[in-house]
Order: structure tokens, then sequence, then C-alpha cells
């Protein structure tokens, strides 16, 4: 059995935690909060690490500080396919569960609050406020996902990548730019590789290239790198997701729509 060593207040202060005020421990009165300090630390990953295996004992749950998971999934004739993204403030991994579904591994460089699930089931059992909200994240969850699915339903190729660049760019928030190097237009970050994307969207690669080819051709993107995407007009992306752009912004700040 996998154990992970935890040492009390090895995480900075949850009063000072950057992700404190949109993560699920913002319900925690002071006791609370003293317990998840004490049962909690920050951990640092790099990009393509793999935090818990597919099937593996799910001894860890936190928040994400910093940085991008992705949730994958590997069928028994080894076929590996992205099934979500995890972003700062979500919440990774399990409470109740001995097992892990689906493999999280560092899409980027991530720093994670970590908590050894059996100590944080303690917590949800004392503190039925911090239960309570996490019921309600879970709910929201299972909520994007079926939203996600109703946007991809039955649409052509190019809908279904704008959407999801849709989705990046409200999520993207410049994660990677510095002020200094701060584009002109907002800009998308794909956190996955050009596989995992296709995949995530049910199409091939090389499909997926050509729209994205064909966006950057009609000036709704201009394309920095494999992995960066410039917003040139926000209403034309939105006109080639199939959706207004009222609509669909405001499905975004509803739901964190991406996954997970």
């Amino acid at each position: 059995m996998n154990t992970v060593a935890f040492s009390p207040s090895r995480c900075a202060k949850c009063d000072v935690c950057v992700v404190h005020n949109r993560a699920i421990c913002r319900v925690a009165n002071d006791d609370a909060v003293k317990e998840l300090n004490r049962i909690s630390r920050l951990r640092n990953f790099a990009g393509g690490q793999v935090v818990m295996a597919q099937y593996e004992d799910a001894i860890l749950v936190g928040n994400v500080i910093s940085g991008i998971l992705k949730l994958t999934n590997t069928s028994e004739d080894g076929h590996q396919q992205i099934v979500g993204l995890l972003y700062p403030s979500d919440f990774f991994g399990r409470a109740y569960q001995k097992e892990t579904r689906f493999s999280l591994e560092a899409a980027t460089d991530v720093t994670l609050c970590c908590m050894d699930r059996i100590a944080f089931e303690h917590v949800l059992a004392r503190f039925p406020e911090l239960e309570h909200e996490l019921y309600i994240s879970t709910l929201d969850e299972i909520d994007a996902m079926r939203e996600w699915s109703a946007l991809i339903n039955g649409r052509t190729t190019m809908q279904r990548v704008a959407t999801f660049l849709f989705i990046l760019a409200k999520r993207s928030s410049n994660l990677f730019c510095t002020p200094a190097s701060e584009p002109a237009f907002p800009l998308i970050t794909v956190p996955v590789s050009r596989r995992d994307f296709a995949g995530f969207i049910g199409t091939t690669p090389e499909t997926l290239s050509r729209n994205i080819q064909l966006l950057a051709r009609k000036r709704v993107i201009r394309i920095r790198d494999s992995k960066h995407f410039e917003l040139l007009c926000e209403s034309s992306l939105a006109e080639c997701a199939g959706e207004a752009l009222e609509d669909l912004t405001n499905l975004m700040v509803a739901r964190q729509v991406v996954p997970q």
C-alpha cells in the first residue's frame, strides 16, 4: 500500500492561500481551518509527473493551488484518453473512495495542497459545513459534465474545437504570462498535447489541426505556438462554436464547464 508522510503545518497558512476564497475550504470556520492546516502540506509536481495512477490506492485529496492537472482513463487495450482538466481552486481526489478511478497527472508544473484522504474524511465528519460544500462541489461537477455533453453533442468538429477553445480562453486568464510578456489579445493556453486535445473532443489530431488553421485564416485566433493562441475575436469564436456570445459567456460564468 502506498503511503505518504504528512507533517503538521507544512503548507502555507490557509488564511493567505491564493485560492482559499474559491476552494471548498472557504466555508471552514476557525477550528476547521486549523485542522485543514494541520493535515495538509504543499507539494510540487513537474509537468508530466503522475500524482496518482489509475486504480492505485486513493491516498490523496486536496486543492490545485497553481498549474493544471489532467485526468486520464486507460482502457483495457491500453488506449489513453483525457477525461478532464483541473484548474487552480479545483478539488482533486475522491473522499470515501479507496481506489483512484482515473490517473491524475500534472499537465503543467503544479502546486497542490495535499491531504491524506482518511484524515480529510475525519475532518468532514467533524465539520458538516465542509462536507456540505464538497457535496455541492460534486453536484456542480456532475452538472458541468452534463453541460459539456450538451455543448458538443451533435456538433461539427469545428463547433467542438471552437467551444473547447472558448472554455480554455475563459479559464486560462493568461496564467503563463508575465506582465512584460502579456499579449495585446487574450491568450488561450492549451495545457495538453494535440493528441489529447483531439481525443477529448472526439476527433483526430489531423482534423483538429485543419480546424485550428482555418480559425487562424479567418482571423478568429492567432497561433503563437502549438499550445498558445491569441483570441482575436471572441464573438467570432462563439459563432464558430454555434452559440450566441452572451449565451456561451453566461454558461461559462454559471459553471466551470471544463469537465472534471
